[in-house]
């Protein structure tokens, strides 16, 4: 039976979507003082936020798109940086909640008595561990890569689906191409985006699974917007990159699995010395039927996600401040719910 075509939505409903109001991107400040001029934490910006000044000291460039990573801060030897504003909307489908979003660094652990203890080799590793995105060009031995794919083949998954499979290339030619496919999707997806007239034509992307977050400006201006101007590349330059594939038949949907496998990985990988970086772009390759099948992949396996993985260039990691939501607990003997407070 032939189904009713779904009537495209107008763009009176979905301005706000692609036109979105009150978004205040992150704002650093440098003491100039203090600052040694390394040029680190412009190189560790994700989205290129920072450039030098007529003195030499770093500041935020204009129309940039910080999303308060703050990893600009971990990479700084001098601790020159600081937090003035950190990323928020005010208002409309975007809006922070809660507004203000409170940011706080790791809760001090305490043992069950209640008593001020030292975080665990595990505990310590997760607060610790940042994206990076600066490699030095030694490759990462193929033993290492194994071990951190082991860590990924032995995560749990719904009913035991185990819906993933992992395509590893270290081919630097393979990895140009495939930072081609991506570069070129992106850059048609924030040309139409920047444009009032050609963002209409993103309508039926939009209506096609409804998530916002595809649209949110921090991906598209940050993310894309950095890859269509040249200043950043797909894969990092990173001397080796995972595709973590799922099987769209999976119990749950392949996303969730492939999170799981591939932070087991992130972990081991970080463990091992070795730095880790998601690329959720990737999936822009689904969109190149040439490369996808050079790099063998076929229904009902999509691109979920993928990894970057590298010796690191210089520090990428260290302690940050994160969102806090108060948590709400239902505690027994407790008469409704009890919230942390901010």
């Amino acid at each position: 039976m032939e189904t009713k075509k779904q009537e495209e939505l107008s763009w009176e409903e979905v301005e706000p979507i692609f036109r979105p109001k009150g978004v205040q991107m992150g704002v650093m400040e440098v003491d100039p003082e203090v600052c040694s001029q390394c040029g680190n934490c412009i190189l560790n910006c994700p989205f290129r936020c920072w450039e030098e000044g007529e003195d030499g000291t770093p500041q935020l460039r204009e129309n940039y798109a910080c999303f308060s990573c703050y990893n600009c801060m971990v990479s700084c030897g001098d601790d020159a940086i600081s937090i003035k504003e950190s990323y928020h909307v005010t208002e409309g489908v975007y809006k922070s909640d809660p507004l203000p979003i409170p940011q706080k660094r790791p809760l001090q652990a305490k043992d069950e008595d209640g008593n001020s203890v030292e975080w665990n080799q595990t505990e310590r590793l997760v607060f610790e561990r940042r994206s990076v995105r600066n490699f030095k060009p030694d490759p990462v031995p193929e033993t290492t890569i194994r071990r951190i794919l082991e860590a990924g083949r032995f995560a749990p998954s719904s009913g035991n689906c185990q819906p993933w499979k992992f395509i590893v290339i270290t081919d630097k030619t393979l990895i140009e191409e495939m930072n081609t496919a991506c570069k070129n999707a992106l850059t048609m997806l924030y040309g139409a985006y920047i444009d009032d007239e050609a963002v209409k034509m993103l309508i039926p992307m939009y209506q096609e699974k409804r998530k916002l977050g595809s649209f949110d400006p921090r991906i598209v201006l940050g993310g894309a917007g950095s890859i269509a101007k040249g200043e950043v590349l797909v894969f990092q330059n990173a001397p080796a990159v995972i595709l973590i594939v799922g099987d769209t038949r999976s119990i749950g949907g392949p996303e969730i699995q492939a999170g799981i496998c591939g932070q087991n990985m992130n972990l081991v990988a970080q463990s091992l010395g070795i730095g880790f970086c998601w690329v959720g772009f990737s999936q822009a390759i689904e969109r190149d039927p040439v490369l996808k099948e050079k790099l063998g992949i076929h229904e009902p396996w999509v691109i979920q996600n993928s990894c970057v993985l590298g010796y690191p260039d210089f520090k990428q990691s260290g302690l940050v401040s994160r969102d806090f939501r108060p948590v709400t607990w239902f505690k027994e003997g407790v008469t409704g719910p009890e919230i942390d407070e901010i």
